[in-house]
């Protein structure tokens, strides 16, 4: 953990000119300045100076970032905001001890391992529809799916592992999943600030790849790819020689290598950068190419795309700490999708979808929000009798 005057020095290498106000997804719906990088980092640093860390409304304003690092590669002065604030967030927790929806979210983690404290069986619900024998279970494989919290426990994604599944067994891949003994990556507990609880789910998870024998981990969940990819590396023991793959970057692979191929779609989308698959993991094209390979598809891009894409509002844990704050950014990212002239918002994770999706849904747009695997799934060819 940093210390106190470690962080003084970060924050105090902002020049407050206010560049990160444009970037802001929170700060575009509120125009509150507590609300983006500058105003935040005065308010860290003049709290820290002052010794007055634990106040109410301090840690209320540390938990409405939404990590997603748009103000961050576009500040003049190189400050890192998301590092910044999982630094102050994991203060608080030190001093402070968590709020209560992150001290909930930890104990289910700690007690059965995903942050709806759901029973670990019914990590196999969404299996339920598809055809009985389609999804090996704990089995060894080439391939290893890590289905994640969100997809597997909340059934409004549950079409999300359903479709990838299809496509992996349209595509004559050799994969399996953990079932009931996977847990949660740890990410929302890194990200709020207590790193240190996620190392034990960490190390599970890592038993159980290297128990399944996979070559490759393959997950739809921006989240988890981020932290297989990035932190499992540095924080977790005996990490497997493993690659790491997005479900966008193989089902790319997999239509390059013509395992997939494509019905004529007439329709126009367009594809929506999750913050830590694109801006965090550097992936922004393979989607694209997937979709440009789709005969009809006419993908147009909204006004924040690509590196400077605008957050749907469901990052760093703010849904849990201010849902009427991550509506109105969802509900603003909706509303760029349809100036873009799109029919469909494609994207690349269940988060994302579920966050558009209810913004869409209180604006009464017509506009339909994808899982990029359900869309594919749509169009691949031949896929009536599956």
């Amino acid at each position: 953990m940093k210390s106190i005057s470690d962080i003084i020095r970060d924050v105090s290498k902002c020049n407050r000119c206010g560049n990160c106000q444009y970037y802001c997804p929170s700060f575009n719906v509120s125009r509150r300045e507590s609300h983006v990088a500058r105003g935040k980092l005065q308010l860290i640093r003049k709290n820290l100076e002052e010794g007055s860390v634990y106040s109410d409304t301090f840690v209320k304003r540390v938990e409405q970032c939404l990590l997603c690092g748009n103000c961050s590669q576009n500040c003049p002065a190189g400050l890192c905001t998301e590092d910044i604030m999982e630094d102050i967030r994991e203060l608080c927790v030190a001093q402070a001890g968590p709020s209560k929806a992150m001290a909930m979210t930890a104990a289910n983690i700690a007690e059965v391992g995903n942050i709806t404290g759901d029973v670990r069986e019914n990590r196999l619900l969404w299996m339920e529809n598809l055809e009985p024998g389609s999804v090996r279970v704990g089995e060894q494989a080439e391939n290893l799916f890590f289905a994640g919290c969100v997809s597997t426990l909340y059934p409004s994604s549950y079409a999300i592992p359903q479709t990838f599944s299809k496509l992996m067994n349209k595509a004559g891949q050799d994969w399996a999943v953990i079932g009931k003994d996977e847990s949660c990556c740890g990410y929302p507990l890194i990200i709020g600030g207590m790193a240190e609880s996620a190392k034990s789910v960490m190390e599970q998870n890592i038993r159980e790849v290297v128990k399944s024998g996979a070559r490759r981990l393959i997950t739809t969940c921006p989240s988890c790819y981020h932290v297989w990819k990035e932190v499992y590396p540095h924080a977790a023991q005996d990490m497997p020689d493993i690659e790491i793959y997005h479900a966008t970057e193989f089902i790319e692979k997999l239509v390059r290598e013509g395992a997939l191929w494509f019905n004529e779609s007439s329709c126009t989308v367009t594809f929506h950068d999750s913050c830590d698959l694109g801006r965090k993991g550097g992936v922004f094209e393979e989607p694209r190419d997937t979709l440009r390979a789709i005969p009809g598809v006419n993908l147009v891009e909204m006004k924040f795309h690509h590196e400077n894409a605008f957050c749907c509002g469901g990052g760093g844990n703010l849904e849990m700490n201010d849902s009427a704050l991550s509506g109105d950014i969802a509900k603003q990212r909706v509303k760029q999708a349809q100036d873009a002239g799109a029919e469909i918002i494609v994207t690349s994770c269940q988060q994302c979808k579920r966050t558009l999706t209810g913004g869409a849904r209180q604006m009464r747009a017509r506009i339909k929000v994808m899982d990029i695997s359900e869309f594919i799934f749509e169009r691949v060819n031949n896929n009536a009798d599956s």
